[in-house]
């Protein structure tokens, strides 16, 4: 327990501005999810429109990411070949979870015969987006919990972690410190707070404006 306490205490001292960072950068979009107020871009869509857009786009995009994830066996360079993976593995979900989710809520202002206004619908994708997020970064944090013991010791991370080191790089941290899942996991865990709260406030928001 003391050596798993060393680790966490160690991977939150050297990333400690950059999870506040992570932690105001969701606070902000909180806070214009639940008190911004734009009339004049609540244009009113076809609820026909949107979810024949949305359930085609995110079928094409699912079906994208599901080819991306194998690796399929094209003629591009191996790094290219990563970059597509993690795109579909950490960002699959979250990119097509709006889409189904817009889909869906069209498909109710369908049955209600009422327009899809703009407002709501950003929210409801927003918020969608926001737990495809937390359950991707939920992964991080067991995936990471499994490589290093339940955190009780480091394991250094090799290009699968670049843009989480590109993250670092803007406070600061060295390469070091970011290409380790034993940091990765930590922070990981504080990005799925911030996602929650988003998602909360999207929800939450959508709740008042149904009783107006």
């Amino acid at each position: 327990m003391g050596v798993r306490l060393s680790v966490l205490s160690e991977a939150y001292t050297n990333t400690a501005w950059m999870c506040v960072g992570i932690m105001v950068f969701f606070g902000v979009i909180a806070l214009l999810a639940l008190f911004l107020n734009a009339k004049r871009l609540n244009f009113g869509f076809s609820a026909r429109a949107v979810f024949w857009c949305c359930g085609i786009s995110g079928f094409i995009l699912l079906a994208v990411c599901l080819t991306l994830i194998d690796e399929p066996r094209w003629d591009l360079k191996h790094e290219t070949l990563s970059w597509m993976f993690m795109f579909s593995a950490f960002l699959g979900i979250p990119a097509v979870m709006p889409l189904f989710a817009g889909m869906v809520w069209a498909s109710a202002c369908r049955l209600l015969k009422a327009p899809v206004h703009a407002g709501p619908l950003a929210l409801v994708m927003l918020g969608a987006f926001a737990l495809g997020c937390a359950a991707s970064n939920i992964h991080d944090v067991v995936w990471c919990a499994a490589i290093t013991d339940n955190y009780a010791k480091h394991a250094a991370a090799g290009y699968d972690l670049d843009f989480f080191v590109a993250l670092g790089d803007k406070f600061g941290i060295a390469r070091a410190v970011t290409a380790d899942y034993a940091t990765l996991g930590p922070c990981a865990f504080v990005m799925v707070l911030g996602e929650l709260i988003v998602a909360a406030a999207c929800f939450g928001r959508l709740s008042k404006l149904s009783k107006v």
